[in-house]
């Protein structure tokens, strides 16, 4: 069965257009946080492309709309990544700048190359770019808090696959050229309308199950939505939201915020030489030490299997050293008491938000870290950590 170039541009545009819809009707119903909000624009850029692209094929002479679909195409990837950006709360300044200046790239390329380039006018700059936004899609649903999300290492696939793929087919176009059998074969219109269409489909559904998360834990402007395990520790994402208004109202009352973490990574080791249950009653006995042990009015969360947090309004009075060590020492007491076969390796790290500023998961980052290389190290500083 053969398709001819409008019948397949066609069935891309529909079904690019049927996800967006559906996406953004979602999003208007969820009052989506700015992660939603981005990947929406997304799929709109992925409209706004087909749109254009129909254009050029259907209107002889609209050569103006070639050049605005492959910005439009451009910015779907690109505005893929900066959700991802904003699910990790980190700034979005820089990624910005860099969407704007690459778009504009893009375009204004297509526009010097001319109608008398075709179909391929300002297609290395297209190609190349849509792989750059790839990849730095995939990298960045790889860390923070999307990268925690099993569902962000679909997400990840779908932009590797567009980046591998994006750089193969700049290659076989410059070395070969566009009408070379190679490229028609495996490169042409008819194979990106086919991937085109499976990689709208599948971002839809994976940026939807990560959307739904990111507002079950961050909520909407309007509220913050918390999660708590039943033993009273918070999730990572609603600990560190917490942290961030603790900070501000802890500068405002004249105290500092301190935050530390406690790891243990052996448990790990100590599920393959001694079986998964030995492991899991050290979790079991190292959580529960944890919360008994922690200053009464401090707050509990979680950094990840292996690791906890612990935050608390301090003063210039306080003694972080002696909270840190009489901590530790419980600890490893609780985890002696248990009369395994080992007992694992405890690390404690410390963060101020004083020293290390004031967005909760950073303080929470900051703590880990240290916690990890005292773990690893044997290591422990008992006080605040230097730089």
């Amino acid at each position: 069965m053969v398709f001819d170039v409008l019948s397949l541009q066609t069935a891309s545009s529909l079904v690019i257009l049927v996800s967006a819809v559906l996406y953004l009707l979602d999003t208007l119903m969820l009052r989506d946080a700015l992660p939603g909000r981005l990947w929406a624009t997304a799929f709109l850029a992925g409209v706004f492309s087909a749109v254009c692209y129909l254009v050029w094929v259907s209107v002889p002479g609209a050569f103006v709309a070639l050049a605005l679909g492959n910005g439009a195409f451009v910015a779907a990837t690109a505005f893929i990544w900066l959700g991802s950006v904003a699910f990790n709360g980190r700034p979005l300044r820089i990624p910005l700048i860099i969407t704007a200046v690459g778009l504009v790239i893009v375009v204004v390329l297509a526009l010097v190359d001319g109608p008398s380039a075709g179909d391929w006018a300002g297609a290395v700059p297209l190609f190349l770019a849509n792989a750059l936004f790839a990849v730095l899609g995939a990298i960045e649903t790889r860390r923070g808090a999307i990268g925690r999300r099993w569902s962000a290492a679909a997400l990840t696939t779908i932009l590797a696959i567009e980046a591998a793929w994006f750089f193969v087919r700049t290659i076989v176009f410059v070395s070969q050229g566009p009408d070379s059998p190679v490229f028609l074969t495996y490169f042409g219109t008819s194979v990106s309308a086919f991937l085109t269409m499976s990689l709208v489909v599948a971002a839809v559904v994976v940026t939807s199950v990560l959307r739904t998360s990111e507002s079950a834990l961050r909520g909407n402007p309007e509220t913050r939505q918390l999660i708590v395990d039943r033993n009273g520790v918070l999730l990572r994402e609603s600990f560190g939201a917490v942290l961030t208004i603790l900070v501000a109202r802890a500068r405002a009352a004249g105290e500092d915020l301190c935050v530390i973490g406690i790891r243990v990574d052996d448990l790990r080791r100590v599920a393959t030489a001694f079986g998964p249950e030995e492991a899991e009653e050290m979790a079991r006995a190292f959580r529960g030490s944890v919360r008994r042990h922690a200053p009464t009015m401090a707050l509990v969360g979680e950094t990840d299997a292996t690791g906890l947090s612990v935050a608390f309004s301090t003063t210039g009075a306080t003694d972080h050293r002696r909270i840190v060590r009489v901590l530790h020492e419980r600890l490893v007491a609780d985890l002696s008491d248990l009369g395994t076969s080992v007992v694992p390796v405890v690390g404690i790290g410390v963060a101020l938000a004083s020293v290390d500023g004031a967005d909760g998961p950073t303080l929470v980052d900051r703590a880990d870290a240290n916690a990890s290389h005292a773990a690893s190290t044997g290591e422990q500083p008992f006080g605040l950590a230097t730089d």
